[in-house]
């Protein structure tokens, strides 16, 4: 059934960082994000393979290349890269991910390093020849996050570098639907170590094609919140963007292996660079 409870302000409320950065959810992410046929944290392995061997060529990259890994999470693709002798920058909030992605690069001599830091705030540094910014992180964004952390990547980017990201699409928003479920230790105990009561909201935003969930966990000592958004785009409104930050009309995928793209698909790729200076 739907909320009774009117719909939030669109955006009004950004709890990503805290998320990913709980101790006890970054565990279960972690644990997900490990799992190689788990989906919610990461794509499957198998999916993450192909993905890097494309981005290798799609990008033309050469050992000695330097790639920044926006959300890199565990350093999934980042240590794959690393494998074949590219330079990689990781950046992520979780300080659990950071360390295992920094444990595997130690523990293989790759050449990659890995930061704690947030993207839309922190120093991304400079002179990359690609970025990623990868499992559709670009779309649980507000505009105005969006258009900062475009502008910023383009930055970090060498003349010509390339951004490749996936996108929510426009057709994602029709699977969606307004409801509330409210449990004992929702989704098994997720959310917190101790017992506690979860309620789950969703609200529905069709003017924008945009998605809120939110949980709402009472541990009988402390209530906390977190609220997910996902706003579902078109890829002419990704263009207006990308141009607007100074990045090129992209190449349109299906996904991140280079996939046909589908405008019927509930979710697409761009590869854009950054544009020459204006004379």
């Amino acid at each position: 059934m739907p909320s009774a409870l009117p719909r939030p302000e669109p955006f009004s409320t950004f709890t990503t960082p805290e998320f990913w950065d709980d101790a006890h959810i970054s565990a279960q992410m972690l644990a997900l994000h490990l799992d190689p046929e788990a989906a919610p944290a990461s794509r499957p392995h198998a999916f993450i393979d192909r993905s890097v061997e494309w981005l290798v060529e799609a990008l033309g990259l050469q050992p000695g290349g330097r790639v920044l890994d926006l959300g890199c999470g565990p350093g999934l693709y980042a240590c794959r890269l690393a494998r074949q002798g590219i330079e990689v920058t990781g950046l992520d909030v979780s300080r659990r991910s950071i360390a295992h992605a920094r444990s595997i690069a130690d523990a293989e001599g790759l050449p990659a390093e890995f930061h704690r830091a947030d993207y839309l705030r922190d120093d991304l540094g400079h002179g990359f020849d690609a970025a990623i910014l990868i499992y559709e992180d670009f779309c649980t964004l507000s505009p105005d996050q969006r258009a900062g952390l475009l502008r910023r990547t383009r930055e970090a980017l060498r003349p010509g570098g390339a951004l490749v990201m996936d996108v929510t699409a426009a057709p994602r928003f029709d699977l969606e639907s307004a409801g509330v479920v409210r449990e004992p230790d929702l989704m098994g105990g997720f959310w917190a170590p101790s017992a506690y009561m979860g309620t789950h909201e969703t609200w529905t935003y069709p003017e924008f094609r945009l998605v809120l969930d939110r949980y709402t966990i009472d541990t009988g000592s402390e209530v906390r919140q977190f609220w997910n958004w996902l706003h579902c785009l078109t890829p002419a409104q990704v263009t207006v963007e990308l141009d607007a930050a100074g990045l090129t009309a992209p190449e349109l995928f299906g996904d991140v292996t280079g996939a046909p793209f589908d405008p019927t698909a509930p979710t697409f790729a761009v590869l854009t660079r950054a544009a020459p200076p204006q004379p």
